[in-house]
């Protein structure tokens, strides 16, 4: 997996400096480039993401560990949702600019179990009906530093971290049989390169990789590889319209107070929005 993640990074930072090359022989040799549009400093995208979430959870308790399992394939969680995703990004000076991204993923699910899980120190057996609610929110902020910039191209690197927050809600019908509430949130440092490039006058490519791991112990590790890439087209000067498609795969493994267990979290898929930039 995580060779996976890295050679995946290496790939989209090939492609990048593969544009750079493209771009600089290209402006070298354009007598139009001067006609080129500004890249817009401001830009809002607001529109629909059509996701794909996979989730492994461990809650632990003070008894021993939990059990480990897919929040789909036992608890019939539903791995896709449609949701409202929104990103801003502002260009502070020619080498430097900060975005912020928000999203929130909720489904909910009762079923009858059909094999025995521990969460925390509750047993839920075998045949149980369990009525689940799993709740992730995504809320993502960067620095971006432009080290290359050129009228069609901009490269360069981001630094930033991806906020989590996971609520796990669990109960047994009837009621009295069981109940779990499990929240946790938690801050992923990551950085990357990024990149912007006109392919067209009002169309504009963007992209974004990154990757991160943390070993603090063997019973506390943080890991996460992210990489979007987005297509605007201003159908008027300030008013587009844009695709983009997303993924975001993280795990967590802590003991600590405020939540003991593990978190495996991936999500991806495609964002249809409306894009307002000048």
């Amino acid at each position: 997996m995580k060779q996976g993640r890295l050679i995946f990074t290496l790939a989209v930072l090939l492609t990048v400096l593969g544009l750079n090359a493209a771009a600089a022989g290209q402006e070298g040799t354009d007598s139009n480039a001067a006609a080129w549009p500004k890249k817009p400093a401001f830009s809002l995208r607001i529109g629909t993401y059509f996701s794909r979430v996979s989730t492994q959870v461990r809650v632990d308790g003070d008894n021993g560990l939990g059990t480990e399992f897919d929040i789909s394939d036992v608890l019939g969680i539903p791995p896709s949702a449609t949701v409202f995703r929104a990103r801003g990004e502002f260009r502070l000076a020619r080498w430097f600019g900060v975005e912020a991204e928000y999203y929130r993923i909720g489904r909910s699910r009762t079923v009858t179990i059909d094999r025995e899980i521990i969460v925390g120190d509750t047993i839920f057996d075998v045949d149980e009906t369990v009525s689940t609610r799993f709740i992730t929110s995504y809320l993502d902020f960067a620095l971006k530093f432009y080290l290359i910039r050129k009228q069609r191209l901009e490269l360069g690197l981001w630094l930033g971290a991806n906020v989590h927050f996971l609520v796990l809600s669990l109960e047994a019908q009837p009621s009295e049989f069981g109940v779990v509430r499990s929240t946790v949130w938690y801050p992923v440092p990551a950085g990357g390169v990024h990149f912007n490039y006109s392919l067209l006058p009002r169309l504009y490519l963007y992209g974004k990789a990154g990757f991160f791991y943390y070993k603090l112990s063997a019973t506390e590790k943080l890991n996460a590889a992210r990489f979007d890439i987005s297509l605007d087209y201003y159908v008027w000067k300030s008013l587009g319209i844009g695709v983009t498609f997303a993924y975001n795969d993280s795990s967590l493994q802590t003991d600590r107070a405020r939540f003991q267990g593990a978190v495996k979290n991936r999500a991806s898929g495609f964002q249809i929005y409306a894009v307002i930039g000048f």
